[in-house]
């Protein structure tokens, strides 16, 4: 079968990396015989007008859709946009969106398939299924959401036990060297950057997180070799001079890190790479780090969320504001790592006082750069069911186009729109119109893509 994979029309991310989620399906797809392309639109800034024509050119029988949840109504443009060049068109979507909330999903018109989770088991499952004779029952098809007589029907969530067991992305089709020079995180020591995933599954229980509606809450891990085999593949192949690790729980296992790190010094191989998705600090000791840093790893992202630790209770962290802030400061005294804080704001149960503690910890940490998102209630999560249940939001009218880390959708009790956006242009403002952390950022800037990334981030929270 011939199928196209899309990252839907978005002119909104700034960072735009090789999509390895539609690369893993392609892959598998490709390994069951199927032939695959892929249309990044994200990456090439293609349009729904220039989406069709290349619906008219391929005449795709299966067109997969990635859905995040701000692509909501892009996707589902996409979705008309197929059907109205080809009825016969089988449309698929898949990713967080779906996984959070399949039945909002499942409405769209012309939408026939839909899956939950990890779908490189149910797709080419499905894809049997559509083209035999009753061969293949379609309630056998892990994490498939499907219609049966008006009603919506939702398979059991699949997962891939042993990640060893999926080949390696479709790298001919997100070829590192194609992509912007703004890999996730902005930075880079070196290009091109390639993205790589190591493990999957988070087993911890925060509210506001919408990792383990993806990839469930088992944790699963690939082995080092077939990790290394993989860097080698890319800097053989693609000439990459750094990778980024784009775990939820990359330094889960201590063993497994510090046997990669073994591994890549075994096998002498000379990268820069980082930590870019977050990594937990309480996983997090000296020898760890020295052995990380050693390896080639010179920075890191962790979640800290909050200053304040009432609501880094009421998030379910199962980590304490002062073990992270411990941890934190161990980084800056036994290595020379940079350190990407990562904080929210605008929290259900937030103050203002609690955001201010917040700015207030972002600054006195020894951080190289701080994150401040919006808080999102993403669909899925505990604290979206729990906003729900207290009738502090509806699904039917949330602006699903809005959901970006700087556009506020939610406010807590007392906090309006307007001083939210201020509360969030106070901390870009206390964090980094300070000398040496302005400085240090400057230096830091190696490519137009970079400088370009880092003026429209400031632009979108100033303006």
């Amino acid at each position: 079968m011939k199928i196209l994979l899309v990252r839907p029309p978005s002119f909104k991310m700034p960072i735009i990396i090789p999509n390895l989620g539609l690369g893993y399906l392609a892959s598998v797809l490709r390994h069951n015989g199927h032939t695959v392309s892929l249309l990044d639109c994200a990456k090439t800034k293609t349009t729904h007008r220039q989406y069709r024509d290349c619906l008219m050119d391929e005449q795709p029988d299966i067109v997969g859709i990635q859905m995040y949840t701000c692509d909501f109504s892009s996707a589902r443009q996409c979705i008309e946009i197929a059907k109205t060049v080809n009825g016969k068109t089988v449309t698929i979507v898949g990713g967080p969106h779906p996984s959070g909330d399949p039945e909002g999903t499942m409405e769209i018109p012309g939408l026939d398939y839909a899956f939950v989770g990890e779908a490189e088991s149910g797709l080419p499952r499905l894809l049997e299924y559509t083209r035999s004779a009753g061969q293949v029952a379609i309630d056998s098809i892990d994490g498939l959401v499907h219609r049966q007589n008006g009603k919506i029907i939702k398979n059991k969530k699949g997962a891939i036990q042993n990640p060893d067991d999926i080949p390696f992305p479709g790298w001919d089709l997100i070829d590192p060297q194609t992509y912007p020079a703004a890999p996730h995180g902005t930075f880079s020591k070196s290009l091109p950057v390639a993205p790589v995933i190591t493990s999957r599954g988070c087993p911890f229980q925060c509210t506001y997180c919408g990792a383990n509606v993806n990839t469930g809450r088992h944790f699963r891990k690939r082995s080092v070799e077939n990790i290394v085999e993989e860097i080698k593949y890319l800097q053989k192949t693609f000439g990459i001079r750094e990778f980024h690790i784009e775990d939820d729980n990359f330094t889960l296992d201590k063993a497994r890190v510090m046997a990669f790190c073994h591994k890549l010094k075994e096998e002498n191989i000379k990268l820069h790479w980082a930590c870019t998705n977050g990594v937990r600090l309480d996983t997090l000791d000296k020898e760890l780090l020295q052995n990380m840093e050693s390896a080639g790893c010179y920075s890191l992202a962790a979640g800290i969320e909050s200053g304040s630790p009432r609501i880094i209770n009421d998030m379910k962290r199962n980590e304490t504001l002062d073990i992270m802030i411990e941890k934190i400061n161990l980084i800056a005294r036994e290595t020379k790592i940079r350190i990407t804080g990562f904080f929210m704001i605008g929290y259900p149960e937030e103050t203002r006082n609690d955001i201010e503690k917040t700015i207030e910890l972002a600054m006195k940490l020894p951080l190289h750069r701080a994150q401040f998102s919006n808080f999102l209630p993403l669909p899925g999560t505990e604290i979206y069911d729990r906003l729900i249940q207290r009738k502090e939001i509806a699904p039917d009218t949330l602006p699903w186009d809005l959901y970006q880390n700087n556009r506020v959708v939610y406010t807590p009790k007392n906090i309006s729109p307007r001083e939210m956006r201020r509360l969030m242009r106070k901390a870009f403002a206390a964090f980094y119109f300070r000398p040496r952390i302005l400085w240090g950022l400057l230096k830091e800037i190696h490519s137009p893509g970079q400088f370009r990334t880092v003026v429209r981030r400031f632009f979108d929270v100033f303006r």
